[in-house]
C-alpha cells in the first residue's frame, strides 16, 4: 500500500472559563466546545493544528475529540491558574504547553493559536521555539477608483467594471498584521506587546488611510492602482521598518477589501 501523504488537520476548541467552576468546564455541548456558565469568565477560542498521514484504521490524522481533550487538560488550567495570578505572559504559557499537547497527541503539533479576542492572536510554532507569533487586527475606511490612464475608458469599463466610477467608491478595509517577538520579550510589562502594534499602525497606516480618497490623498498610490494587492505591500513596506526598530519582524499583513476578498503578503508566510 501507498504510504499516505501527510496532510495539515486543523481544531478550534472553545473554553469559557469562569471563577469557582470546574475546569476544564463541564456542561453540555453548546458551541462546539462546553461554554457555557451562568456568571462571568473568560471566553478564549485554542486552534491546534496538527500534520501527519492519515491512519489506515481509522482515517484520521488526529482525531479531534483527542485534539479538544488535549486543550481541555493541559491548556485550560494553566490560563485558568494564570486568570487568578495574573503571573503568565500568554506566550510563556503556551511554550510551558506545547511538549504536554504533544504528548497526548499521535499526530505532529505544527503550531497552536490562541485568540485572546476577536481580533488579537498569538501563536507559538514548533519549530520555532525561541519566538512566537502576535498579530492584531485593524480597521479603516476610505474610497479609490481603479483606472489605468494608458487605457481608453471602453478597455477601463471592460477591465476594472463598475470600480472604475470616476468618483470612486469605498470599503471598510480590514487590516491583519502579525509579527514575530523574541521569545526572550514575553515578561509582563515589558518587551514588545500588542499596545506598541497598535501604535505603530496607527502611526504608519490608520492616520494616512482612514477616511481618505487614496487615489489624491495617499502618495503611495499616485503612480499605482490602489488595488486591495497594491494596498497590501504598501502596508507591509510602511510596516516593516517601524517594527524592525523596536526588536521584531513583520511576519505577515492580510487585508480584507471585503468579506470575500482578501489579500497576504508575503504569500508563504
Amino acid at each position: 500500500m501507498t504510504p499516505s501523504p501527510a496532510l495539515s488537520l486543523t481544531r478550534t476548541t472553545r473554553l469559557y472559563l469562569a471563577p469557582g467552576s470546574p475546569v476544564p468546564p463541564k456542561g453540555e455541548n453548546s458551541f462546539a466546545s462546553y461554554t457555557s456558565s451562568s456568571g462571568l469568565g473568560a471566553f478564549y477560542e485554542i486552534t491546534l493544528h496538527c500534520n501527519g498521514p492519515v491512519d489506515d484504521t481509522t482515517g484520521f490524522v488526529e482525531s479531534i475529540y483527542d485534539m479538544d481533550q488535549a486543550v481541555h487538560a493541559v491548556m485550560a488550567p494553566r490560563i485558568a491558574e494564570a486568570l487568578k495570578t495574573g503571573c503568565d505572559h500568554p506566550a510563556q504559557l503556551l511554550e510551558a504547553c506545547l511538549p504536554g499537547l504533544q504528548a497526548r497527541l499521535n499526530a505532529g503539533v505544527d503550531r497552536v493559536d490562541w485568540d485572546l479576542t476577536p481580533t488579537y492572536r498569538m501563536s507559538m510554532k514548533t519549530d520555532d521555539p525561541n519566538a512566537y507569533l502576535l498579530s492584531q487586527q485593524y480597521q479603516f475606511a476610505a474610497s479609490h477608483r481603479l483606472h489605468n490612464p494608458d487605457f481608453d475608458e471602453q478597455k477601463n469599463r471592460d477591465v476594472f467594471g463598475k470600480c472604475c466610477n470616476p468618483n470612486g467608491h469605498g470599503h471598510n478595509y480590514r487590516l491583519e498584521v502579525e509579527v514575530k517577538v523574541p521569545l526572550k520579550n514575553a515578561e509582563p510589562g515589558h518587551g514588545f506587546t500588542v499596545l506598541d502594534l497598535d501604535r505603530i499602525v496607527n502611526e504608519t497606516i490608520i492616520e494616512d488611510y482612514d477616511h481618505t480618497y487614496l487615489n489624491k490623498d495617499v502618495e503611495d498610490f499616485s503612480h499605482s492602482n490602489p488595488t486591495v494587492e497594491n494596498i497590501t505591500l504598501s502596508c507591509h513596506k510602511r510596516l516593516s521598518e517601524p517594527l524592525k526598530a523596536c526588536g521584531v519582524e513583520l511576519n505577515k499583513v492580510r487585508l480584507w477589501e471585503t468579506e470575500k476578498t482578501c489579500c497576504a503578503f508575503p504569500a508563504d508566510a
